[in-house]
């Protein structure tokens, strides 16, 4: 004979031996107190004027009640209702947060509120989602927000590991991604491809911008960040790079490249930290380069700017963002394209590229990889003239006919 849990139950509760009501209560104590030891954040009690019961649970939501009991009311309801997917998504984050920089964790802010905030997909049972959910998701979010192939690598990135957090922390049995590719959805993604005349600053431009900076120097001598740029066009730095720069760095030799200045997004504070590759590289000096610093020295010290950073004003250091915007002002008032520092990054790596500088030697001088500069940072930046000049030259030591 076969006795299902449900009638051994009724058989104790007929025979007297248990209440089942009482057992009914005694369960539901059972759960809510598991659910309550589930809660690791604090649980506090305001002061002052505000004395209501505080905690805050793990999808970062801040909750405040009256009385205790009403605030353990939601953190059960919380912790028995099944878990989504923003719940993973936040238990992830809690603990990547830890591996990553401030900057980095507010990409992720960002790109959360962009990505997943308030969409279906987010609020899904985590263990009811299937691969067929994932895929929906990714190709309706590529399409909605036009993501090019690197924002939909991101998006993907993050949904894969929070189904591998789910997986590792048991709180799925199967992982949804495993057999998907980021590559899979490329085919779903726009093109995003900047014209040549927006990544570079070509010679008419380049011509114009450097005629705008003597005429500059003439009217007002005393504002430092014009300078800067043309450090930026004379050397191809990074505009962090160009921010840190100390006079204890300069030199007959050159100029040694060992910092950069950088802005914190969640604390909103400037600081000073290593390159971006993390090395220290020697721009050699030239004449053109020493003129220029010499000139912002006297400039400097006729002003009272004078200090430990090569480019200061009655404030202190010249931030970055200062930097970068000047370029972009002197690009409006001349009618031109708006371009900024790393376009003239970009236009200082093409020109000796097409010198014929070898790759190793254009990628040490800008402080990245090989790989990086053939790929992101070498243009063919000659016009049709000098084209034709080359083709000339090679077919005039041809043996025909004339």
């Amino acid at each position: 004979m076969n006795i299902n849990a449900n009638e051994t139950l009724q058989y104790l509760s007929n025979a007297g031996i248990i209440n089942i009501e009482q057992v009914q209560k005694d369960v539901e104590i059972m759960k809510k107190n598991e659910c309550l030891k589930m809660h690791k954040n604090p649980i506090w009690q305001g002061q002052g004027k505000d004395t209501r019961w505080k905690t805050r649970l793990p999808n970062g939501k801040m909750i405040a009640k009256k009385r205790k009991e009403d605030l353990e009311k939601v953190i059960i309801q919380y912790y028995s209702a099944p878990l989504t997917f923003d719940d993973l998504y936040h238990h992830w984050r809690k603990f990547q947060d830890q591996m990553v920089s401030d900057n980095t964790a507010y990409k992720y802010d960002t790109d959360y509120r962009r990505y997943y905030q308030d969409t279906k997909f987010a609020k899904m049972d985590i263990t009811k989602i299937t691969e067929e959910d994932v895929k929906v998701f990714i190709r309706t979010t590529v399409g909605r927000l036009t993501l090019c192939k690197s924002a939909c690598k991101t998006l993907f990135g993050y949904t894969k590991n929070v189904f591998k957090s789910a997986m590792m922390h048991h709180y799925i049995d199967e992982n949804p991604m495993q057999y998907l590719t980021a590559k899979f959805f490329y085919q779903y993604c726009t093109e995003k491809k900047k014209s040549q005349s927006k990544s570079l600053v070509l010679d008419k431009d380049m011509l114009l911008l450097c005629e705008q900076l003597q005429e500059d120097y003439k009217n007002q001598p005393e504002y430092i960040p014009s300078y800067a740029v043309e450090l930026a066009i004379l050397t191809g730095m990074r505009v962090g790079e160009i921010a840190a720069l100390t006079w204890d760095c300069i030199s007959e030799d050159g100029i040694l490249i060992n910092k950069s200045a950088k802005y914190n997004r969640k604390t909103n504070a400037y600081f000073i930290d290593e390159t971006k590759n993390k090395k220290e590289r020697l721009f050699p000096m030239c004449d053109e380069i020493s003129k220029l610093l010499a000139k912002v020295k006297k400039v400097e010290l006729q002003n009272g700017y004078i200090c430990e950073w090569v480019f200061a004003n009655e404030e202190g250091r010249v931030h970055a963002p200062v930097i970068s915007s000047c370029i972009k002002n002197k690009c409006r008032q001349l009618g031109i394209e708006e371009r900024g520092i790393h376009a003239l990054r970009k236009t200082f790596n093409s020109k000796i590229r097409n010198k014929g500088v070898a790759p190793i030697v254009a990628a040490t001088l800008l402080g990245h990889s090989v790989e990086v500069n053939q790929k992101y940072y070498t243009f063919d930046i000659t016009n049709n003239d000098e084209k034709r000049a080359l083709v000339s030259s090679i077919n005039e030591t041809l043996p025909l006919a004339r």
